[in-house]
């Protein structure tokens, strides 16, 4: 009797770790360009953040919820596209990119502005 009680706690433990995992599943922002950019990160919880670097870059942002913007430009001219990814798991959220203007040339940045819910 005692097994059968000690395998259904373990199966109740493993289905909660489960659940909330998914729920918790981290933020990251996948930065594409070959070129360096700087930005900047907002959210409700922690205000701004400052983010740089050069090339492809993941950064993770952890588990949040609420109001998230960002704002990610080249720091030189260039006719390459900025590509931002807002990915939670396996799932692409939202995506931004710098998009060719009216004049035929690049855009120097890309957005995201998101409201995040658990």
């Amino acid at each position: 009797m005692s097994k059968i009680k000690i395998g259904l706690l373990i199966m109740f433990v493993c289905s909660v770790v489960a659940v909330s995992g998914c729920m918790a599943s981290p933020l990251k922002l996948v930065v594409s360009y070959p070129g360096s950019w700087n930005g900047t990160i907002t959210t409700d919880e922690s205000g701004t953040q400052n983010i740089e670097g050069t090339g492809d870059e993941t950064i993770d942002l952890g588990s949040m919820t609420g109001s998230l913007k960002i704002h990610v430009e080249k720091t030189e001219p260039s006719n390459d596209t900025l590509k931002l990814s807002l990915i939670r798991g396996d799932e692409t959220i939202q995506e931004g990119n710098s998009s060719v203007e009216s004049t035929g040339g690049e855009l120097d940045d890309a957005w995201i502005s998101v409201y995040l819910t658990p």
